[in-house]
């Protein structure tokens, strides 16, 4: 969650914090990039998107017992740019400081009214080159199916949690 290991940010401002909503508990972070060797645009099936560069926000959020993470990248203004679900094998909380995930490939990116599975090439990849095993790579299918059908009916619901978090996560920091 830290992302210590992101060579593009020399520095940044960090805030993390415990959570409970709707029965489920996890941890959510802001890092508010400050300064950053460049910024990062990814190319997406509908168009390129800058999503890291300096004053830009990654709020993230774990939740326990979950099988996918959330990312919501914000603008220097504040304006969320989009939301990001990574497919996970599981939220880890071995370290308390700083959860992580293990990635199953597939993700599902919300612009505006857009929402688009991405990466599914690299999903039957890894299964070819035995990087998962076949019942892995039905689970991150079956995850991202049921979390998509969900996002089609509450997108406006999560990314108005995120836009929440982002702001209280942001009043916290210096």
């Amino acid at each position: 969650m830290k992302r210590t290991d992101w060579s593009r940010v020399l520095r940044k401002d960090y805030v993390a914090l415990d959570f409970q909503r709707n029965g489920h508990q996890g941890q959510m972070s802001l890092s508010i990039l400050r300064e950053m060797t460049a910024p990062l645009t990814v190319h997406y099936p509908f168009g390129d998107v800058l999503i890291a560069d300096e004053g830009f926000g990654w709020l993230q959020i774990a939740l326990k017992d979950q099988f996918f993470w959330i990312t919501a990248m914000y603008d220097r203004q504040g304006q969320r740019i989009d939301l990001y679900f990574d497919i996970t094998a599981g939220n880890r909380f071995d370290d308390p400081d700083n959860p992580w995930f293990a990635d199953m490939y597939l993700d599902i990116v919300a612009i505006g009214d857009v929402l688009e599975v991405l990466d599914r090439d690299e999903l039957d990849e890894a299964l070819e080159n035995d990087d998962i095993t076949q019942a892995g790579y039905d689970h991150a299918q079956a995850v991202c199916r049921e979390l998509y059908g969900y996002l089609e009916k509450n997108q406006a619901e999560i990314a108005a949690w995120c836009d929440q978090a982002f702001l209280e996560l942001k009043a916290q920091l210096p």
